[in-house]
């Protein structure tokens, strides 16, 4: 997947999260920092990106101290730039 389709499938898991059609944000974006998602909805945006990419999140890392709500970051993890052990540092 290249960035573009990351970016769109971001998008969509967002507006499912907060259930709106009109969301903003940016690549530098901290979607929990930014106050763009909350907590549950973090839980349900990590959930729709799954099933919208098929990539893994492993509940045995914590995804805001690895710092996986940064638009950045979750780019560079479903474009595989990046791996999973990259933000959890090598536990996953």
């Amino acid at each position: 997947m290249n960035s573009q389709e990351a970016m769109n499938h971001i998008t969509t898991a967002l507006k499912k999260a907060l259930k709106e059609h009109d969301v903003e944000f940016s690549a530098e974006a901290d979607l929990l920092k930014d106050k763009i998602l909350d907590s549950l909805e973090g839980i349900v945006f990590i959930m729709e990106l799954t099933e919208l990419t098929g990539k893994e999140f492993p509940e045995d890392i914590d995804l805001i101290k690895a710092g996986l709500f940064k638009v950045g970051n979750l780019l560079d993890y479903l474009t595989d730039t990046k791996s999973i052990s990259d933000f959890s540092g090598g536990s996953a």
